[in-house]
């Protein structure tokens, strides 16, 4: 599926649970930021995409995506993210500005960086990713 797809199948959800409307929303919205999401209303996205597209996105997807790049090294500490975590975070979220995500950024800000543009190259990694067989 195309990004283009993939983010027409996406708008109507992000509108759904920000209330924003369709010309506010774009590939480099700010989630919390521009549209006005918390972290609620992130959470219902998720469950919308996994609905819709029937794909999982876990609430520490990409936090686990950048801990097992760095294991043996601390991915933060006392909630403050490290260098090596922010590097990380980086390359798991080339859709977010670099400057957003620095060594010293509390941990649980993450969420407050995330822009549609993320939600989709996830879901379209995702959709290519094999399905795993029930045994």
């Amino acid at each position: 599926m195309s990004e283009e797809e993939i983010f027409a199948r996406l708008l109507p959800l992000v509108q759904e649970v920000t209330g924003a409307r369709e010309h506010q929303i774009h590939m480099e919205s700010v989630l919390m930021e521009d549209l006005g999401a918390d972290s609620l209303d992130l959470l219902d996205l998720s469950f919308l995409i996994e609905e819709i597209f029937g794909v999982i996105i876990a609430a520490d997807e990409f936090e686990r995506q950048a801990t097992v790049r760095i294991a043996g090294t601390a991915y933060e500490r006392d909630g403050l993210l490290t260098e090596e975590a922010a590097i990380e975070l980086r390359k798991a979220l080339p859709e977010v500005l670099p400057e957003r995500l620095q060594a010293g950024m509390p941990k649980i800000a993450l969420p407050q960086v995330l822009n549609v543009a993320v939600f989709v190259h996830l879901i379209q990694r995702k959709l290519g990713e094999p399905k795993e067989s029930g045994g």
